[in-house]
Order: C-alpha cells, then sequence, then structure tokens
C-alpha cells in the first residue's frame, strides 16, 4: 500500500502552487557537510522548481529554521508553515530530504500520513525521490528512512555533547546570540568582540551602580534616556530572537534587566559555560546548574569592565538591595500582572504584599495599582490546591475502578486499543478515498461533506475509547502500588494548611492577581 496515493487532474493545478521551501540546519549537523547548509539546501531546491514546468507560476516562500534542531517540532519556522498549510496559505512543501522536516518517527509519520493529507498539501523530499501525489514511496520505506534519521539524531546528540565540552574547556562563545555589549567575530569561530555602542550602555549602568544607584533607579535613568534594552537593540540591528520579552512591541528597563546586567561575570572577560541543563529533551524549560558545575575560563574574551569595578558594583547592589523581600519566599516568580504580564513586586517584611512594579519604570500600560497581601493569597492558593487535588483523587481513583469493573487482561486491553487504532486508521482513509472521488467528480461536494462529518464523529468516538482503555493499560502497567503512591501524595495536598516553597513550585506555574477577590491560578503539568 503507499502512502498518500492521488488520483487527480495535476493539469488544473499547475498555476495554483503556493510552495512552502522548508530549510533547516542544526547546531549539531555536520559543518564539514557544505550540502546540508542552508543556502546549499535552497540552490538545490530552488532548481528543482525551475527544472519542473508545472511550478512556473508559482509562488514561493521560504520557511528556515537555522540552528533547530529535528528532535521535535518546537521549531517557530515549521509552527509557521504548519499555520500557513492549515489556513491554505501554502499547498506545496519541497524540502532537500526527509531529514529536513524532522527526525522524530512518530510526528514525520503523522505529518506525512494525517496532516497534509486532510490539508490536500503535496510534500515532496528531493533526494529521497518522495512526492505524495506523483510518487510516494511505501508505508514501510517511509518508516525505515524516518527509523534511520531517528537513529542518526540519537547519536548525533552524544557526539554532539562531547564536543560541546571540548569547546566550553576552551572559553569558546556557543550560545547563538552574543551576549549584550557583544558582538560575534566575523573572522574567528565562537569569539565574542567587544560592540562599542552597547559596550557603552553596559559601562554606564556599572557606573550609576558604583555611585551608589539601585538596580531600579538605574532603571529609571537608562529608561529617560532612551537605552535601548537587549531585546530592542538586537531589532534594530536585525538580529531576531536572543531575550525573551513578555510585549515584542515595547521594551524598557526594569530592576530584574538590570541586576542581570550588573551581576554577569561575563562582562570582566570570563567565559563562563554550563550555566544551565534542560529539564525535559526537546523542550526550552532549563534549570540552573550548581556553581561548581560551571566551566569557567578567564580572559575567554575582551572586558567591557575590569574585575575591580565588577566588584564594586555588586558590593553596592547588596546594600541596596531590601533585607526584608528575600528572593526564597514562596510565591518568588509565580505572582503575575494579568496587563503587563510581569512578576509582581514582593514588599514588606512583617505583613508583606504584592503589588506590579511595572508603572515605576514605564507608564505604557495601565496596570492595576491595588496592593494584595502575600496572606490572601496564601489563602487562595490553598483553597484552590484543595479542590485541584480532590479533582486529580477522582480521576486517579476511577483508573483503578475502570479496570476493576472491566476485569481485562493486560492483552485484551492492548488487543482492543489495536483494533480501535486498526478502526481510526480505515476511517481516515476513507475520508481521503473519498476526496479523490471529490476531485475526480465521482461525488458530490454535498455528500462528501456529510460522509465526513458521520466519519469525523465516529473517529472521535473510537478516539475517545481509545484514550480510556490507553489509561486502563497505564494503570496496569505503572502498577496499583505506583497509583496508591501518587494517591497519597494527592491526598497530603487535599488536607494541606500551610504552604511551602517546594509545594508551590511543584504544583504552580503561575498566580495571576487581578485584585483581592479575584486570582487565577495556573497549574503546572505535574499529574
Amino acid at each position: 500500500m503507499y502512502a498518500n496515493s492521488r488520483a487527480m487532474d495535476y493539469a488544473t493545478r499547475t498555476a495554483d502552487y503556493i510552495i512552502g521551501n522548508y530549510l533547516r540546519i542544526s547546531k549539531e549537523d555536520d559543518t564539514k557537510d557544505e550540502s546540508n547548509s542552508i543556502t546549499n539546501q535552497r540552490a538545490l531546491i530552488n532548481s528543482y522548481i525551475s527544472s519542473h514546468a508545472e511550478y512556473r507560476n508559482a509562488k514561493i516562500i521560504d520557511y528556515v529554521d537555522d540552528g533547530k534542531s529535528g528532535s521535535h517540532t518546537d521549531r517557530e519556522a515549521y509552527q509557521r508553515l504548519m499555520r500557513d498549510v492549515k489556513n491554505g496559505t501554502v499547498n506545496c512543501i519541497i524540502v532537500k530530504d526527509l531529514s529536513r522536516i524532522g527526525r522524530n518517527l512518530i510526528e514525520v509519520d503523522d505529518l506525512l500520513m494525517n496532516y497534509l493529507v486532510t490539508f490536500n498539501t503535496r510534500f515532496i523530499a528531493i533526494n529521497n525521490s518522495y512526492d505524495s501525489f506523483l510518487h510516494p514511496l511505501s508505508n514501510l520505506e517511509l518508516a525505515v528512512i524516518n527509523l534511520a534519521n531517528q537513529h542518526y539524531n540519537k547519536d548525533l546528540a552524544v557526539k554532539s555533547i562531547t564536543s560541546k565540552h571540548v569547546k566550553m574547556k576552551k572559553g569558546e562563545y556557543l550560545s547563538c546570540f552574543a551576549l549584550y555589549g557583544y558582538q560575534k567575530s566575523k573572522t574567528e569561530r565562537n569569539k565574542l568582540v567587544v560592540d562599542e555602542e552597547a559596550a557603552g550602555y553596559v559601562r554606564m549602568m556599572y557606573s550609576l551602580a558604583i555611585d551608589g544607584n539601585s538596580a531600579t533607579e538605574i532603571a529609571k535613568v537608562i529608561n529617560a534616556q532612551c537605552i535601548p534594552t537587549p531585546s530592542e537593540y538586537k531589532k534594530r540591528h536585525g538580529i531576531r530572537g536572543g531575550w525573551v520579552t513578555i510585549d515584542e512591541d515595547y521594551h524598557f528597563w526594569n530592576n530584574t534587566l538590570v541586576r542581570r546586567i550588573l551581576l554577569d561575570e561575563r562582562y570582566t572577560g570570563k567565559g563562563i559555560t554550563n550555566m544551565y541543563k534542560v529539564k525535559v529533551p526537546g523542550k526550552k524549560v532549563v534549570e540552573h546548574r550548581p556553581k561548581d558545575e560551571w566551566i569557567i575560563v578567564p580572559d575567554a574574551h575582551e572586558a567591557i569592565i575590569s574585575e575591580g569595578e565588577f566588584q564594586k558594583a555588586l558590593a553596592c547592589l547588596n546594600r541596596a538591595r531590601y533585607k526584608d523581600t528575600p528572593a526564597d519566599h514562596i510565591f518568588y516568580n509565580k505572582v503575575k500582572c494579568p496587563v503587563c504580564g510581569h512578576t509582581m513586586k514582593r514588599s514588606g517584611k512583617y505583613n508583606p504584599h504584592f503589588k506590579c512594579g511595572t508603572s515605576l519604570f514605564t507608564d505604557h500600560y495601565n496596570c492595576t495599582q491595588c496592593s494584595v497581601s502575600q496572606a490572601d493569597i496564601e489563602k487562595a492558593v490553598v483553597k484552590s490546591i484543595k479542590a485541584y487535588s480532590a479533582a486529580l483523587i477522582e480521576r486517579e481513583e476511577l483508573k483503578l475502578s475502570a479496570i476493576q469493573q472491566a476485569n481485562l487482561s493486560r492483552a485484551e486491553i492492548e488487543g482492543r486499543i489495536k483494533a480501535e487504532e486498526k478502526s481510526i486508521r480505515l476511517l481516515e482513509d476513507s475520508i481521503t478515498k473519498n476526496f479523490t472521488a471529490l476531485v475526480s467528480g465521482k461525488m458530490s461536494q454535498e455528500t462528501f461533506l456529510s460522509k465526513k462529518e458521520i466519519i469525523n464523529n465516529t473517529i472521535a468516538r473510537k478516539q475517545s475509547e481509545r484514550q480510556r482503555l490507553t489509561e486502563c493499560l497505564q494503570a496496569i502497567t505503572v502498577g496499583k502500588s505506583a497509583i496508591d503512591e501518587t494517591l497519597a501524595e494527592l491526598r497530603t495536598f487535599e488536607k494541606i494548611e500551610e504552604l511551602d516553597r517546594d509545594t508551590v513550585d511543584l504544583l504552580v506555574e503561575k498566580i495571576i492577581v487581578y485584585d483581592e477577590q479575584k486570582i487565577e491560578i495556573v497549574w503546572a503539568d505535574k499529574y
């Protein structure tokens, strides 16, 4: 059986193609392999397009992910391409080979077999001789290629980590974007050189700190002088990405951003790497490593400020910092303003309260000026944790109950899951066949839409049953003892009366405070 086969009149489509050229190279790709460079990928695809008359009048859009791994789909250009496929902006995708679109077996298979079929989008991988409309590969051939790509990606990751550590110990700068005050050398790979304009702003901040100004006072001064923030500076110079911003259209300095610059020892010329590690492979979530795991190389690049100036600024900042607002309070970096989205400032030693401090630095937002006590927030969070835990307990108990009621063995459940999956695939294939009949004129649009609605409803029911069975199988696989352990944890939270930092970090992603009466809690994805 061949994947995504079509029987349609291509002559009617030759003038209608909107082609999305997808180009990707990761940091780990072999830099000696010039064929994988963005420039060479683009040249290959453009040559392919120009050699086929059917694309003569096609509109061409480039989607480029430079320095992005193919092990996941959390890539800016890839996600934009998928949105454009969905809204009809693109109806043909061309890549150098299948590994460019991704190296994850399941995700690539789902893209080719389901997503692009649903939106009638042609997919061409030049070096694999794959064309989903004219000469598709068999499902087995696709699986072999995708499996090889996935295995290559895992092997590459191990080699990449080893190579990176060697470079770190040499003091090489491996980040995608230069540190504020520097730019990447145009003559020496992985080397920072001073950007005199931005370096001047950095020196100004250190000078103000040494003169005794707090981070808040420094932020006010440089905002008044319209000094560009790191993200704004990069944007002005045509550099995309780098610093994460809450509002892409408006940038301003605050005390946190100023402190981030003033506490960064790399401005003394030290190369400091290996400071973070990825919590979840393929995701952007990172966590700090202990300082004894950092790799620190003196004189890795030219210094902007001296070691003495750094220590003086650090001492002044430590004296200026409020002693009654510890950074390790239970809601650290959790309480957010609903208007500007920034973390609310905590003040007060004996009766701490939270208030948005953005208005100290800019009048761009109309943030609420109400002050909400930590005690009120604690009460709301405790009450919500109890209700949230009760709901999770009910879910876990239903898993066990479902197994007991069904009285099925693991093999029986796996068999039923496979049966449901097979039914879903057949139903999805029937949609494709009906679409082919619609295009060839053998089925009316009214009949097609009617059948599609019935099939989709049936698919939804079967997906729901598959999910129920999967949860039953998971409960068996995990085992009753593990579920009992989870239930014991949740019952502890259900009876909670007092919060601590560990509990908040475990359960809460953020707390959005509108006023004393309205507090919204966004839960972390723990259970």
